[in-house]
């Protein structure tokens, strides 16, 4: 399936931004819908203190509003990628309109600031000492902190879109790597197997 670049661009930063966030690694160990995922032991709570210098670094950082515009900026590409694939033909709007709306839903299920808000709490209030927190609260605080913070959504563009390139140049050869991995799946299946093999 072909995405536009404005979804693959969208998915990028939004996965960028995961990173940032420290959820990444906990997507990538998703298990699949269909096996039982393991207990997982409640976390230790933090100390007061920990927890409102975390919040208050999260603050700072603002990272609220990034996760809510990036959810939008998803949620927007694919249904311009859905527009794309299935053209736009008049009568596709209302069902365009309540597939965004259900888009937009899931992702607020799934990863708004109100459903990860006490993950990013606990893995930066156990990341970084109470003193780390505030002196990188008052970092992002203080004029040079709001400088990065304004800038460097720009800076990220760039490296996504560095990123784009760099995988759209690479595509050929990842093609190469799949289909030389299917002719052996292929051959493998088709020996035939020895007895108590």
């Amino acid at each position: 399936m072909h995405y536009p670049s404005s979804f693959l661009s969208a998915m990028t930063k939004f996965l960028l931004l995961l990173c940032a966030a420290g959820l990444a690694g906990a997507a990538a160990h998703a298990q699949p819908a269909t096996t039982t995922p393991p207990a997982a032991t409640a976390p230790a709570p933090l100390p007061e203190a920990q927890r409102q210098a975390a919040l208050d670094f999260l603050a700072a950082i603002q990272i609220k509003q990034q996760m809510e515009r990036q959810i939008e900026k998803i949620v927007e590409a694919q249904a311009a990628a859905q527009v794309q694939l299935a053209g736009n033909p008049p009568e596709a709007k209302a069902a365009q309109v309540a597939a965004m709306e259900q888009m937009r839903s899931f992702y607020q299920k799934a990863m708004s600031w109100e459903v990860v808000r006490e993950d990013l709490v606990q893995a930066y209030g156990t990341t970084f000492t109470t003193t780390e927190l505030k002196d990188l609260t008052a970092f992002y605080r203080s004029d040079l902190g709001q400088v990065y913070l304004r800038k460097q959504p720009e800076a990220g563009k760039l490296v996504a879109a560095a990123t784009q390139r760099r995988t759209l140049a690479l595509m050929p050869e990842m093609q190469r790597i799949m289909q030389a991995q299917q002719k052996w799946n292929d051959i493998q299946k088709a020996t035939p197997k020895m007895p108590g093999q």
